[in-house]
């Protein structure tokens, strides 16, 4: 790929994504409160993942830092209680799996699905209450979430139940389009050919504007985006504390 080529690829993304546009999101209820300390690797580090909890909180979504795999699951159930959700769907391949989700949401009485049949992927995403994915980069500069189509992760998951749940690891955050292609053409130099196709960006929850320019949020797409972060440390511990606070939403 030309260095022309890229810079006006990167270009038209910035663009479509409208990094200039401001959102005010709506009061979000109580959320749960993380357990010990949460060490961070470096300075570098630290700096990426304040600036994308920024941005992406400045477009509308929903940060929660879990320092466990019981407070992300916690979370997720929380998410649904608020909702009423009754049916949760989620990756074929979803980091969940390694914390357990889906039998600490059995558990509450919540029906969560992973195993979707290739002929009503669209019927049953459409009709579930909430959509869970995990990501393959986030953009600590435009507070974006990007996500590579493949085998049992349907992009609908993410576009089509009124609330998306991204499951995001501290290593998946970057700083902006140039690490994204840098990383693209490192891990996957195949989907570079086709970013149309091939890979979705996700800035806060979904947007249009009418005619007149007047924003009005979840109309074709989810009403509410969440982004729950995982520790590099979030393992099984007992006894989590879930107090709720007012520091996370």
């Amino acid at each position: 790929m030309s260095s022309s080529a890229r810079e006006e690829i990167i270009g038209t993304i910035r663009a479509a994504l409208g990094r200039g546009l401001s959102f005010e999101p709506k009061p979000v209820g109580s959320s749960l409160a993380a357990t010990g300390p949460i060490e961070l690797p470096d300075r570098g580090d630290f700096d990426l993942v304040k600036r994308f909890e920024s941005e992406l909180t400045r477009v509308g979504g929903r940060y929660y830092h879990a320092a466990s795999a019981e407070l992300a699951c916690a979370y997720v159930a929380q998410v649904a209680a608020e909702q009423q959700a009754k049916t949760i769907i989620g990756w074929q391949t979803l980091v969940p799996d390694a914390i357990e989700l889906k039998s600490h949401l059995e558990q509450k009485g919540l029906q969560f699905r992973t195993e979707i049949g290739e002929g009503q992927i669209v019927r049953d995403v459409a009709h579930a209450d909430i959509g869970v994915t995990g990501v393959d980069y986030a953009l600590a500069e435009t507070g974006s979430l990007v996500l590579l189509a493949d085998k049992g992760r349907a992009r609908s998951v993410s576009l089509l139940p009124p609330v998306h749940i991204a499951f995001v690891k501290r290593v998946q955050i970057i700083s902006g389009f140039d690490d994204l292609f840098a990383a693209l053409l490192r891990d996957r130099p195949a989907k570079v050919r086709d970013l149309s196709s091939a890979v979705t960006f996700i800035t806060g929850p979904s947007r249009t504007a009418d005619i007149e320019l007047t924003l009005v949020v979840g109309v074709h797409g989810p009403q509410q985006l969440h982004v729950v972060l995982l520790d590099n440390q979030a393992r099984k511990h007992p006894e989590p504390d879930t107090t709720p606070s007012r520091n996370h939403s």
